[in-house]
């Protein structure tokens, strides 16, 4: 009985279903904005939209706001057909979709305008929508430029793709990728310098909460803008990241920026060569200060400064110029460091297939794996901020097996730009010279483990607590970037050694710990080079907070 009663609900649902027609609603399936800027600061806006129209509303409208000195002029719309749309002037919201199919219109409000035409027929509609906006690029006090919002918030329906193509048509080259900065917020999605100009991509479909603003800064004299906004660039650009994840320019970038800027090609000059002086000045000091002190310096057998390979790095680095320790044997050395506390471990597991191997049914293999293991807070050699975080991303990377395949950290690290950037930026340390001599006698032991690890056969006293030791040798070989040579100087005075430590055997290993190596510093360096390019305007990622200080935009817009 209960089951007849329930066939015939179905049947009558469906029924129902079949009789009523469902509506489905309006999609905004692609926004194409093409933006040519003149040499006034007028910028021509052309927008392609393609659509799907249900039979909900009567008319697409697009808000822009707070125009602070621009206006909207030449508007006018043309639909898949060819047929260009009889612009009205002043717009009547307040009729029927058949009374507004054709026509466009604006409407003008107290903020701003409302640029505005009919829906037409349902189905599949393209749209071409052009307008020009007076004054978008401002002149600043050092340069020229923008903060527009080209795409408004709470936009229904939101855009699944969106793009913005900046051009200057009247510019011969077009504008210069190596001269002109952009920044994106409000989205997810990149920002590209090309040849012909910026482009701006959603990466993602868009949400009402989204709008895609963007800001361009570019040399005086390149365009010759009416309007001013009279403050600096350098203030605007402080406004839009503030609540962003771009980073201020360092101090240095920015009086480089305002002295290229400012000063004529001449003084330009003269203070590159100011800079090289005071730069070869500082180089030939270095260089005489390590001599005198490596006249000094006898072997040191023991680990120095209490294990800390980033107090090592900076005492070094002191004493140089250029050619100290660099990033990536620090690195190494913070990895090999895991795996002589036994916090990283190198096992033979069976590794699940993946991609088409696993979809057409291949089987796992067994291959040497790193594993990770727990972290020991209270080991001293373990205490120091750079060997905490590489150890957190490696853990998080593993997932949930806490087996670490290097794609997988590829794949983590391109992810979580933030952690790789706060990891990068743990392992910059600055000692002066005049601080390193104020503690010349761990300078002397940092030296003088290089040298011995350098004159590794030279030492025939073998001692057994100088045996015990050599896991650390390796990592300190590593850091010093001497690696190579210290472990053939110990397959040469004890082979045996090698074969039968695990840990030694880990430290040595000629595949998996390379692999790895390799990984975490190319990824991480790729990374932060594309940190640093994205954060001076040279493209990459959008910002998803930020772009306070914006004209144009606002809230709304879409079907209605």
């Amino acid at each position: 009985m209960r089951h007849s009663a329930s066939k015939h609900f179905l049947l009558l649902l469906s029924l129902l279903f079949t009789v009523l027609p469902v509506s489905a609603s309006a999609v905004l399936h692609q926004l194409q904005m093409e933006v040519a800027l003149h040499d006034n600061g007028d910028a021509d806006i052309t927008e392609y939209r393609h659509m799907t129209i249900d039979g909900e509303g009567t008319e697409s409208y697009i808000v822009i706001s707070d125009l602070a000195g621009s206006q909207i002029k030449n508007f006018s719309v043309t639909d898949e057909t060819g047929r260009q749309y009889i612009n009205e002037g002043s717009w009547d919201v307040d009729r029927s979709r058949q009374a507004k199919a054709g026509r466009c219109g604006i409407v003008t409000k107290s903020d701003g305008y409302e640029l505005c035409w009919g829906l037409g027929d349902s189905g599949e509609r393209y749209y071409q929508v052009k307008y020009t906006i007076t004054g978008l690029v401002r002149s600043y006090e050092e340069s020229d430029g923008f903060n527009w919002m080209f795409v408004a918030r709470n936009i229904n329906p939101s855009a699944q793709k969106a793009s913005i193509t900046i051009t200057a048509p009247d510019l011969e080259g077009g504008l210069p990728a190596d001269t002109v900065k952009a920044w994106a917020f409000g989205f997810e999605g990149e920002v590209e310098l090309v040849d012909e100009g910026v482009q701006v991509y959603t990466t993602r479909p868009m949400d009402p909460e989204n709008a895609m603003i963007v800001m361009m800064e570019m040399p005086k004299g390149l365009l010759h803008p009416t309007l001013s906004e009279g403050k600096s660039f350098e203030d605007a650009r402080e406004e839009a990241f503030e609540g962003s994840d771009y980073k201020e320019p360092t101090w240095y970038q920015s009086l480089w920026d305002e002295i290229t800027a400012d000063l004529s090609f001449f003084f330009g000059l003269l203070f590159c060569f100011f800079v090289f002086v005071v730069m070869a000045w500082r180089g030939i000091r270095k260089r005489r200060e390590r001599k005198k002190m490596l006249a000094t310096v006898d072997w040191y057998r023991e680990i120095p400064v209490n294990g800390d390979l980033l107090r090592a790095k900076g005492l070094y680095n002191a004493f140089y110029f250029s050619g100290g320790i660099k990033n990536e044997d620090m690195i190494s050395a913070l990895i090999l460091r895991l795996i002589r506390t036994g916090t990283l471990k190198i096992e033979n597991r069976l590794v699940a297939p993946s991609g088409l191997k696993k979809m057409f049914g291949g089987e796992g293999k067994m291959q040497d794996c790193i594993v990770i293991c727990e972290y020991n807070e209270r080991n001293r050699l373990l205490q120091s901020e750079p060997q905490r975080k590489l150890y957190q991303m490696l853990r998080l990377a593993s997932g949930d097996d806490l087996v670490l395949q290097p794609n997988e950290l590829k794949r983590w690290m391109h992810h979580h730009e933030s952690e790789v950037m706060a990891f990068m930026r743990s392992l910059e340390t600055s000692v002066s010279l005049k601080e390193a001599k104020n503690v010349i006698d761990d300078v002397r032991k940092v030296f003088g483990l290089k040298k011995f690890l350098n004159d590794f056969t030279l030492a025939n006293e073998r001692h057994l607590s100088e045996v015990s030791l050599w896991n650390d040798y390796l990592v300190y070989a590593t850091l010093f970037g001497v690696a190579d040579q210290v472990k053939a100087d110990m397959k040469q005075l004890n082979p045996e050694y090698l074969r039968m430590n695990e840990i030694a055997r880990n430290l040595t290993d000629e595949k998996v710990v390379p692999l790895l190596m390799a990984t975490t510093y190319s990824s991480a360096s790729s990374i932060k080079h594309a940190v640093e390019s994205r954060n001076s305007g040279g493209g990459g990622r959008s910002s998803f907070g930020g772009g306070g200080g914006s004209h144009g935009g606002g809230s709304g817009g879409g079907v209605r």
